[in-house]
């Protein structure tokens, strides 16, 4: 016996991928990938240029402690000075204490790790660190930092300081401090100066014409006998 067919063909379904079913903080990207496998997931890249960002847990860890630091009260121009920046974490009250005390203490409060950097800048001095740049801060005294400071101009000029903390793959800014130094320039300095600052061909005509101003005393001395 031959069976008619149905007037109309059953409709199918929608399909259903296998992926639906399984929760979204399984595949996170599912959110913006098509239903199914269809859409690769996507490949998580990072720029070598990217400095790493510190987590949250490791802010929270940060502790307020305090800072001083010294700079001299006056300079000299090409005369090295020492600055010295001090961070306590043993819990007194201050870091003064661990400072030399013949210059300009500033005090303050920072927040740190367990691990700090602090760093010295200025565009008219030549600096050399005396001391590691990074440090583990010490429960039982002072962590002490110090640089030999070396001023290349006359005039006021900034001294900065920066204080950072150490992660494990992120180094985070913490705090900066701005001192200015007032550089003089006395005695015989002031011809090291003008021998720096001066325009070399001004110095070569200089040093000729004395040279031939003498020359020509030497002639009119031996003319008149």
């Amino acid at each position: 016996m031959m069976m008619e067919a149905p007037a109309e063909a059953p409709v199918p379904g929608p399909t259903r991928s296998m992926r639906a079913d399984i929760p979204a903080d399984v595949f996170p990207e599912s959110a913006e990938a098509a239903p199914g496998f269809d859409a690769p997931p996507p490949v998580m890249t990072r720029s070598a240029n990217v400095t790493p960002q510190a987590n949250e847990s490791f802010v929270e860890t940060l502790k307020s402690v305090p800072v001083a630091h010294e700079t001299p009260s006056s300079a000299e121009y090409k005369r090295a000075f020492d600055v010295t920046l001090a961070i306590d974490s043993t819990g007194d009250d201050t870091a003064a204490d661990a400072l030399p005390g013949r210059g300009n203490v500033i005090e303050g409060e920072a927040l740190v790790s367990d691990r700090v950097e602090a760093r010295l800048s200025g565009a008219n001095f030549e600096i050399v660190p005396m001391s590691p740049d990074v440090q583990a801060l010490s429960p039982l005294t002072e962590n002490v930092w110090r640089w030999s400071v070396l001023p290349l101009s006359a005039g006021s000029h900034d001294l900065v300081f920066e204080i950072y903390a150490i992660d494990e793959d992120a180094v985070v800014p913490l705090r900066t401090f701005r001192d200015t130094v007032t550089v003089q320039v006395s005695g015989i300095n002031r011809a090291i100066a003008f021998a720096d600052q001066a325009n070399p061909l001004f110095v070569l005509l200089g040093g000729l014409g004395s040279a031939i101003a003498g020359l020509i005393g030497v002639v009119r001395f031996f003319g008149r006998r």
